[in-house]
């Protein structure tokens, strides 16, 4: 351990960046893979368990950790409710819209992640920064299943849009 961190922060790391970069490719307006919307979703959520681990760890209450992820899923099914979605049934292509807000949500994934390690940096004063990290992360990850969720279902019934030729 080096300055009070460990390789989960490693992890932390890493998946912020696979988190921003994938979040990149869906704001940038392309066709995509209907797999692909769920990428997003899993790597932020990975990253939420190992927030949540350390906050357990500190003996913080679970309660709000869960309260977090339940107003995050209940804002993301919103979202995803809301959405302008295109979506091609032939070659299972989508192409969504409204992607403000997931450009704020994937910048505040590495937010979390600097909270997290600038706390473990400084030790026990920073308790509150921890939780603070760990909170915006759980509630990143609440946003972003909820929408999945949500899109999930909508892509089953959208109506067909031929994507290929545009």
């Amino acid at each position: 351990m080096l300055f009070h961190l460990n390789l989960l922060h490693l992890v932390l790391v890493l998946g912020a960046i696979a988190a921003v970069s994938l979040a990149l490719r869906e704001i940038r307006g392309r066709i995509l893979r209907r797999k692909h919307l769920f990428l997003l979703p899993a790597v932020a959520t990975l990253m939420a368990l190992v927030l949540v681990l350390f906050e357990l760890a500190a003996k913080q209450p679970p309660w709000v950790l869960g309260a977090t992820f339940a107003l995050g899923l209940a804002a993301g099914a919103a979202r995803g409710a809301t959405m302008k979605l295109e979506v091609d049934q032939n070659w299972h292509l989508v192409r969504p819209t409204g992607r403000r807000a997931l450009f704020w949500v994937a910048m505040a994934i590495p937010v979390a992640v600097a909270l997290e390690i600038g706390g473990a940096i400084v030790g026990p004063p920073g308790a509150l920064a921890r939780l603070a990290g760990a909170g915006i992360g759980i509630l990143c990850a609440g946003l972003l299943v909820g929408r999945a969720a949500v899109l999930a279902i909508r892509l089953m019934q959208a109506p067909h849009v031929d994507l290929r030729r545009r």
